[in-house]
């Protein structure tokens, strides 16, 4: 086994000694430095440019923007609000069910 994985690795070896090298052009730094500049700078961005940015990410059409923050708003909205606690002893399970059976008579 070492001996076939010896002979892959000096087959690579030779495979990467046989490639044709090219020489980086000399204005190699400068065309870079020039894109470089083009290239717009970081900057400090506020929260509402920053969820701006964000929408503008994943080009979304606007009424998924209100359909996402909507969502959102009411999943924040539901898990803050505390929910009532009833004793179980309070709790009758009838008007839980009294509408599967609104059109029948009593049996």
């Amino acid at each position: 086994m070492n001996n076939t994985q010896d002979q892959k690795e000096q087959k690579l070896e030779a495979m990467l000694q046989s490639r044709r090298f090219e020489p980086a052009s000399p204005d190699l730094a400068e065309r870079i430095v020039r894109k470089a500049q083009l290239l717009p700078q970081h900057q400090i961005v506020s929260l509402s440019g920053w969820v701006k940015e964000l929408f503008t990410d994943f080009h979304l059409p606007r009424p998924a923007y209100v359909l996402v923050g909507a969502l959102i708003v009411g999943f924040l909205v539901g898990f803050t609000i505390p929910q009532p606690t009833t004793s179980t002893d309070d709790a009758d399970p009838s008007p839980v069910q009294s509408f599967l059976y609104g059109d029948e008579d009593m049996l």
